[in-house]
């Protein structure tokens, strides 16, 4: 077995070797390699298959090199930490795309995973239905991207976690075996749902080649509620009771001042947090869930409450999911934290950001309970403010440290190079040893992006 610091220095001679027995041609050339760079690390090859089997051919050839592999949709994930020292091959799937079945009657579609999610919703868009994910970089994301970083949106408080919506995969594991698991069916108790594992896995556990999604009826009608707060916990108390309620609203979001400046719809607001609703439904529950929302958010005190048609809520909705974790933040100059809590505990969790933090810019998913928090990096690329950079760097240490101890499931999305090594620390009751299992049992090699899996397997 070759050492991967060998495949790098040689990396022409073994890439021909690897060209004849895969079948597929890598890039070799630093030039040809850097546009699918991870955080700034150049691979030494890439390669692009364009299906399941080619891609098991490349995976087979590489595990017997002993090369290490990072798997890339459209990179809009790069800066996940942490970062990789260095890397040896990146298997990308932008020639993996195109849809293979769809069948509108049975609200199923079978889809290559490196197919970008836009043209997925096109096709289904004519037949009043749609992939019901709204996640960031929404004009690049494919949809293996999508499902590897679990990336739901503010949809998911309707229409569930990308798993959810998951029918079945076709995946190559680390040792180049290629694997069907799940149906095509919507009805189905064949076996363990397997393919949830993959679903937010970030590509370390195999190559996602084929996805067979569940897919949901456009809502005939749409229309939009917002309303300005003084107080966090005031937006967060609408937030519950409206979730609570028969209302059954699509999404609701909020957003501190920093990024309502992003959402260009709503316009500027003295207010310091602005909270979202999305409704969907016939044009008569559409203007039930307006009536049953207004009246929640005046019961809890809003300073200001608008309607908003569906024109001009689908505006606001374009920028509203770059405003968690996506383009509107610079991913190599903001550090972008994501926090899963109860309900409940959002106004806290958004209050400790403020305090440890204070130039974060907050998004939150409160009927989900998910918070995110976007710090733009003191100084990044100049080295005239390394102390701001350490105190920066030392509070968010400390607040996923705290978050940590008090039961929050906390993920670092994206960090500057300096970063790298940022991750949250695991709490005691997570099964690391079960995970451990799980990549053993799929990349019993450690193939697939070592290192970057749950605690660092």
């Amino acid at each position: 077995m070759r050492r991967s610091s060998e495949l790098r220095a040689l990396n022409i001679p073994i890439a021909d070797e690897l060209a004849k027995r895969s079948g597929s041609r890598p890039r070799v050339r630093p030039a040809e390699c850097e546009p699918y760079a991870v955080a700034g690390v150049v691979p030494t090859l890439v390669f692009s298959p364009r299906t399941v089997a080619e891609a098991s051919k490349i995976v087979t050839a590489l595990a017997a090199e002993g090369a290490s592999i990072a798997i890339r949709g459209a990179g809009t994930k790069s800066y996940r930490p942490p970062h990789p020292h260095a890397l040896d091959v990146v298997l990308e799937s932008s020639r993996c795309a195109g849809i293979s079945n769809y069948t509108p009657a049975d609200l199923t579609m079978t889809v290559a995973a490196g197919t970008p999610l836009h043209v997925v919703q096109e096709t289904l868009r004519p037949y009043g239905q749609f992939f019901p994910v709204d996640p960031p970089f929404a004009a690049q994301t494919t949809i293996g991207g999508t499902l590897s970083a679990g990336s739901a949106g503010a949809l998911r408080q309707r229409y569930g976690a990308p798993r959810d919506n998951v029918l079945g995969m076709r995946v190559c594991l680390g040792d180049g075996a290629i694997a069907f698991t799940g149906a095509r069916v919507v009805k189905s108790v064949a076996g363990y749902d397997i393919p949830k594992l993959f679903v937010g896995a970030s590509g370390t556990l195999g190559f996602i080649g084929e996805v067979t999604l569940k897919v949901a009826p456009l809502p005939r009608c749409e229309a939009g509620v917002a309303a300005t707060f003084v107080r966090c916990e005031e937006a967060c108390e609408a937030a519950r009771r409206i979730a609570a309620s028969p209302l059954l609203p699509m999404a609701t979001t909020l957003h501190d001042g920093h990024t309502r400046r992003h959402i260009r719809a709503l316009g500027s607001s003295s207010q310091p947090w602005t909270l979202l609703v999305r409704c969907g439904g016939s044009r008569s529950a559409v203007l039930r869930q307006q009536e049953g929302v207004i009246a929640s958010m005046r019961a809890c005190g809003a300073a200001t409450i608008e309607t908003l048609d569906a024109d001009r809520l689908h505006f606001c909705w374009q920028d509203v999911v770059e405003a968690a974790g996506g383009a509107a933040y610079p991913a190599d100059r903001t550090l972008v934290l994501a926090i899963g809590s109860l309900p409940t505990q959002v106004a806290d969790v958004c209050a400790s950001i403020t305090a440890l933090l204070p130039a974060a810019e907050i998004t939150a998913h409160p009927a989900t309970g998910i918070v995110y928090a976007h710090v733009p990096w003191p100084g990044a690329g100049d080295p005239s403010a390394p102390h701001e950079r350490r105190l920066a760097e030392r509070a968010a240490r400390s607040l996923l440290e705290q978050f940590s101890a008090q039961g929050h499931h906390v993920k670092v999305l994206s960090a500057p190079v300096e970063l790298g090594t940022l991750v949250a620390p695991l709490s005691q009751s997570a099964p690391v040893a079960l995970m451990r299992r799980v990549k053993a049992a799929l990349d019993p090699n450690g193939t697939f992006d070592p290192g970057r899996f749950v605690a660092g397997i």
